[in-house]
């Protein structure tokens, strides 16, 4: 079921399209430039590159808003084709570097605009742990894992997207789930066992220091 501010979204894009409303898409830039910005960070800390990408993407929305067929998610449909207009920006930064191996590139699952909050010893001893299994991720599975579990991107729009096979999203995240839970299961056990040894390690330290 659709929420009041989803209707609000689509009502104001709907207007945009079969009207031309500037007005309208305004208010879908408002309630998705966030949710750009931070995807976007995930491939490059150039907050510049970021920007200027968003506003790229929506001038060419404009500019070929008769052509655009109908769009069932509209985030889903943002994050396509600001994720081209991106690659698209990147790929004239770096010469060297095509769309094609931008895409398949660099993805920090973790990094945010806001990362720099400070944070308390054990919400960063469980960042550091999840930060090292899902390092160990590709960068596929971990944009695969974002969109979906982040962004509640469908299986069918990851496909389109990234440009693979709604079976290959199905199993991409299978395969990334089992190996976190695995891996996340081993770093706590590790974690809690050294713990224990440190404190028993500290009683009789303790109790010697007594006699």
């Amino acid at each position: 079921m659709k929420t009041s501010r989803e209707f609000t979204q689509v009502d104001s894009w709907n207007q945009f399209i079969q009207e031309g409303k500037e007005e309208a898409l305004s208010v879908v830039y408002a309630e998705n430039y966030d949710l750009l910005f931070d995807y976007g960070h995930k491939f490059t800390n150039n907050i510049h590159i970021i920007e200027d990408a968003i506003q790229d993407m929506f001038i060419n929305i404009i500019k070929y808003r008769k052509s655009i067929g109908v769009v069932k998610n509209i985030p889903g449909y943002l994050i396509c084709a600001f994720r081209r207009q991106l690659f698209l920006d990147l790929n004239k930064q770096k010469k060297n570097v095509s769309t094609e191996q931008l895409s398949d590139g660099f993805f920090d699952y973790l990094s945010s605009p806001n990362s720099d909050v400070n944070e308390k010893e054990e919400q960063e001893f469980l960042h550091s742990v999840i930060a090292n299994c899902v390092n160990d991720l590709t960068d596929k599975q971990k944009e695969i894992l974002y969109l979906r579990f982040e962004r509640e991107i469908s299986y069918e729009e990851i496909s389109t997207i990234l440009q693979i096979s709604v079976e290959s999203c199905y199993k991409s995240i299978y395969r990334s789930i089992k190996t976190l839970k695995l891996k996340a299961e081993n770093a706590l056990n590790k974690a809690h066992n050294w713990g224990s040894t440190t404190e028993q390690a500290s009683d009789i330290k303790r109790k010697s220091a007594g006699h």
